[in-house]
């Protein structure tokens, strides 16, 4: 994926897959190395997952299940009842390239646009409307992310991926707001993956150091509301009203929960914390945010109370947690007795209009093999 998209000075860095002699496999990039584990067990029952079972490939060599090209994604999808899907960068990815931001920051931006070269120019090409990538953001600086962004979009990727704030860091910051105008101007998705950033600083006994977030103690306990709680308490809400999130593997079972209490203790706390907003904390979050459910029985059976339009299903293929290759089942199973017009909002509209897709055309067919 790497080597040959990246500058001939950098190469030599470039992560690359490296396979032992028993075949088990992990990425290096300079001295750095990643274990490759836990993900590539899409077709496997959870107790066929044992150490030493995530390989890239069959003992025959044929790529496994969601590691191949585009064109066999879209024959994966076509197995498992899926049109099309929204494709995040695999979560310990962006984490491993990271690393070589103190060594060489030049390499890790070519590292960076490689990535998305490839995703936008060869994988998603196949089928733009059935495979949908978000970009793979530099972590370095907030011009360098708005730069990325811009390159991306000219390529045709609506989305970006979110692994930290615009900034780079783990919390918002001022310098950031160049970067969600930038998005709105573009009209570009955005998409964290699970979290964006990280939890505020707190002291030793858990409470932030930020005394504005202390009025969100309880309500705020999924990762992913920390991110939000950042985002609403600074203000880029109200200055962005335009801004939407879509989190990628949540679950959302959790958050008719994590709403009433976000609003209950915020109304108990707000004068206590300084922390006066122009609205209730939970209709920031229904207005700008939507959630990714898979197997979450709890999400659908408790949709009235945070908003069927808030949460989209997906199969987070080729994931162990995924549902692949028994998506049809398990979709019957989440929706059974549900009206068809809420399971569809659901299944294809609310995630659809995110991303601006037409669903009432035709998809891109899967192209045959050619023969062997």
């Amino acid at each position: 994926m790497w080597t040959p998209r990246v500058p001939l000075q950098f190469r030599d860095l470039a992560p690359r897959l490296l396979v032992g002699a028993d075949g088990t496999t992990k990425w290096q990039m300079g001295e750095f190395v990643l274990e490759n584990w836990g993900n590539l067990v899409a077709e496997l029952a959870y107790d066929e997952t044992v150490p030493g079972c995530w390989h890239y490939t069959f003992p025959d060599g044929s790529p496994r299940p969601g590691t191949g090209d585009g064109a066999q994604r879209l024959r994966d999808q076509d197995s498992d009842g899926i049109d099309a899907e929204v494709l995040f960068p695999p979560v310990h990815g962006p984490k491993f390239l990271r690393r070589m931001i103190a060594k060489n920051v030049d390499a890790y931006l070519s590292f960076i646009r490689a990535f998305n070269d490839w995703l936008a120019l060869e994988y998603c090409a196949v089928a733009p409307d059935r495979l949908i990538g978000n970009a793979l953001l530099p972590e370095t600086c907030v011009d360098d992310a708005i730069a990325e962004m811009h390159r991306t979009r000219e390529m045709g990727l609506p989305g970006v991926y979110l692994g930290m704030f615009p900034n780079g860091g783990l919390t918002s910051k001022p310098e950031d707001d160049r970067f969600w105008a930038a998005s709105l101007d573009l009209e570009t998705r955005l998409a964290p993956h699970g979290v964006m950033g990280g939890p505020y600083p707190t002291n030793e006994l858990g409470v932030p150091d930020d005394p504005r977030y202390r009025a969100f103690t309880l309500g705020a306990e999924h990762l992913c509301m920390k991110s939000i709680v950042q985002l609403i308490v600074n203000g880029v809400l109200d200055r962005f009203p335009g801004l939407r999130f879509y989190f990628g593997e949540t679950n959302a079972g959790w958050l008719p929960y994590s709403l009433h209490m976000l609003d209950e203790f915020y109304s108990r706390w707000y004068t206590y914390c300084d922390v006066a907003l122009p609205r209730m904390p939970s209709e920031y979050v229904r207005q700008h945010f939507m959630f990714n459910f898979i197997d979450d029985r709890m999400a659908v059976q408790s949709r009235y109370h945070m908003g069927i339009d808030m949460i989209a299903w997906g199969s987070d293929f080729p994931h162990s947690v995924g549902t692949y290759p028994h998506s049809r089942e398990i979709i019957a199973d989440l929706f059974a007795g549900v009206p068809d017009s809420e399971r569809r909002r659901m299944l294809v509209t609310n995630i659809a209009g995110f991303y601006g897709l037409d669903v009432g055309k035709a998809i891109t067919p899967t192209p045959v093999p050619a023969p062997v």
